[in-house]
């Protein structure tokens, strides 16, 4: 392409040449493939697919193979059309120099040749190069896929990716893939470069997220306003939305119908996100609550009450005469602690304790403390434990006291003797968040 752009001026009486036409022709041609080149991204534009060809031998036989009609934009902004399927023969493909068994990439590559001689009668027989035409075709050409030491690579023609096909010992293609390789697509389309995408209706946006009537299907007709995508998007960057986002069917939201009652009232009309199906999370989920933002495992542990247990160990070794009360018993006590996790609690439902174990004197010293035969063998032994007769102020983690009761204690040889060494206290608290 010219670095200088010139575009012809006419004027009455003017002499012109053929090289005035051919810069009349060039201005044209390369204004478009500056535009292609860089309003465009390179690649199919449709079809150009590996189809089986329609002059195919029957089954068993391995069939032949076309690349169907369709245009494409190369990398340098030319265009390549096939009006007709291509045939992917020995004639046209197959029989070109350095082609062996395995897999090859088929490019489509655009090419132009003169064409047309004059009228007869019209010919300047001094003259070369008096074509009146340059045909735009293309050429289709196979590069190995894994190139082997010596094996011919056909030089870059600036075209486009077809696909993958296979050759047989004898050169006839056994196989086509122009779907994916490795995960990868084989096959890329054509782009565009743009800032903005504003689509050509003026008619005023009718979508109403806050009104639309239950089970509201996405319509197939396009709305005002609005763009049709087809069939995907892939999009490299941010996704930033003012409005709204439906994915699926539509569904009401009515905040005055039996149903809404815990939906907000009024609806936002903006800023909404439905989704008619399953929503698949790879990451974190947060949600704010009273301007406290929460993971969504801490979000649940919000709704759902927490009931939290632990076990404590009360010594009873060693008793000494100070502890004994009236009744002779020893009532000794520990401080414990429970942590619910929860980032906020409400209410503390319950606090219980309950005796899990005890742990008795050998079987000699038991002996000493029940001696065999009346009226010794007979004495009541008490054993309690309790807690906290008012459950503790509501916070995450509570701190209170177990008490235990163990008796009667008795003077045995001249040493303070309780039946038990030590017991094992279970105790649980329900938080409400």
């Amino acid at each position: 392409m010219s670095n200088q752009i010139e575009r012809l001026r006419y004027y009455d009486g003017e002499y012109l040449r053929s090289f005035d036409f051919t810069d009349e022709q060039s201005y044209h041609v390369e204004m478009r493939r500056r535009l292609n080149h860089r309003l465009h991204l390179h690649g199919i534009v449709y079809g150009l697919h590996l189809v089986q060809d329609q002059d195919s031998p029957p089954p068993p036989q391995i069939p032949f193979f076309s690349i169907a009609p369709g245009m494409a934009i190369d990398r340098e902004g030319r265009e390549i059309f096939l009006p007709a399927p291509y045939s992917l023969s020995a004639q046209n493909v197959l029989m070109r120099p350095g082609l062996s068994a395995g897999d090859y990439e088929l490019w489509l590559c655009y090419q132009e040749t003169q064409t047309s001689l004059p009228a007869a009668g019209y010919r300047d027989c001094n003259s070369k190069n008096q074509y009146t035409r340059w045909l735009e075709s293309f050429q289709a050409v196979l590069k190995p896929l894994k190139p082997k030491p010596g094996d011919y690579v056909p030089p870059d023609c600036g075209g486009v990716r077809l696909g993958i096909v296979t050759l047989g010992g004898s050169n006839q293609i056994t196989q086509v893939n122009d779907g994916l390789l490795n995960g990868h697509p084989l096959r890329t389309y054509v782009g565009i470069r743009a800032q903005r995408i504003i689509a050509p209706d003026d008619s005023p946006d009718t979508f109403d997220i806050t009104a639309l009537p239950t089970a509201a299907k996405v319509p197939d007709k396009l709305l005002p306003g609005y763009l049709d995508i087809e069939p995907g998007v892939f999009n490299r960057g941010n996704v930033i939305v003012k409005k709204n986002v439906v994915i699926g069917d539509d569904f009401s939201l009515d905040a005055s119908a039996p149903s809404g009652k815990n939906l907000p009232n009024p609806i936002p009309t903006t800023g909404n996100l439905k989704v008619t199906s399953d929503l698949f999370l790879n990451g974190d989920f947060y949600a704010q609550i009273s301007g406290i933002w929460f993971l969504l495992k801490d979000y649940i542990q919000t709704l759902t009450p927490a009931v939290v247990t632990d076990v404590a160990t009360i010594d009873f070794s060693n008793p000494v005469a100070a502890e004994v009360d009236a009744a002779g018993n020893i009532t000794r006590t520990t401080g414990v602690s429970l942590d619910s996790k929860l980032p906020k609690v409400t209410k503390m439902q319950k606090i219980s304790v309950a005796l899990n174990e005890a742990l008795w004197l050998a079987p000699k010293d038991l002996t000493t403390y029940w001696p065999a035969g009346p009226p010794n063998n007979d004495k009541a032994l008490t054993i309690s434990v309790s807690g906290p007769s008012v459950p503790p102020a509501p916070a995450p983690a509570i701190n209170f006291q177990i008490s235990a009761t163990v008796g009667p204690a008795l003077t045995i040889a001249g040493k303070l003797t309780l039946p038990i060494a030590s017991l094992s206290v279970s105790y649980f608290g329900v938080f409400i968040p």
